[in-house]
């Protein structure tokens, strides 16, 4: 018995699938050879670690820089360096707020990439870099607020302490925006599978919340505890 289409229903469904692409919403069920599968396209092997990896190396990486950080605050403590004088730069308010802010624009993201809503995880994601730029830029002008102020690295121990504190810290904030650069590219050029980007995403999120957790402890030990 021949079967016939209901033409209401096929507009109906055609016009919820050109919904879904104008809101962003990105399509993983039919991806593009090499990309949104959990195996590679054409049946080719990858020849980079597997996607834990990236999981592993970010804990691995985040153990040996708590680890240094724990280190100079022990050095901090033991010498007593928040007893001298330091100004606090105003500009440390406004580099709280802009790494709080990408730590929550990168949850976005990731979140949005879960729900394979592929524009705005884009979106957010280039948020979050774009934040991440904006905080070294204030990092360097509380800097010049520190020197305007009189408190070079040699004033005392406790100025001094402050710029290898937050030195450190936008070195290694500057590596997060190096792999935020990163997964931005390879998204684009559509070269990871659904599954090694999901991994790179996450890994790089807990290194970023991680970032953001220690800029709040820098901010503690140095200009609120022992005052």
């Amino acid at each position: 018995m021949p079967t016939s289409s209901i033409p209401g229903r096929t507009r109906t469904r055609r016009n919820s699938v050109e919904n879904e692409q104008n809101t962003g919403r990105g399509h993983f069920d039919d991806p593009p050879p090499g990309y949104g599968g959990d195996g590679g396209g054409g049946g080719k092997p990858e020849l980079t670690p597997p996607p834990e990896g990236y999981r592993i190396g970010i804990w691995l990486a985040l153990a040996s820089v708590a680890m240094m950080f724990l280190a100079l605050s022990s050095a901090y403590v033991f010498n007593s360096a928040y007893r001298l004088p330091l100004e606090f730069p105003s500009t440390f308010i406004v580099s709280t707020v802009i790494v709080v802010a990408s730590s929550v624009t990168f949850e976005i993201s990731r979140r949005a990439l879960r729900r394979r809503y592929e524009l705005r995880f884009t979106r957010w994601l280039k948020s979050t870099l774009a934040l991440g730029v904006l905080f070294l830029a204030a990092q360097l002008f509380a800097w010049f607020q520190l020197i305007s102020s009189g408190f070079y690295v040699n004033t005392n121990r406790h100025s001094g302490f402050a710029y290898i504190f937050t030195a450190l810290h936008a070195i290694h904030l500057l590596g997060g925006i190096g792999a935020l650069s990163f997964v931005l590219v390879k998204s684009r050029r559509r070269t990871w599978t659904a599954v090694r980007r999901r991994s790179a995403v996450d890994a790089t999120a807990i290194y970023w919340h991680f970032l953001c957790g220690l800029w709040l402890y820098i901010l503690a030990i140095l200009f609120v505890w022992g005052r």
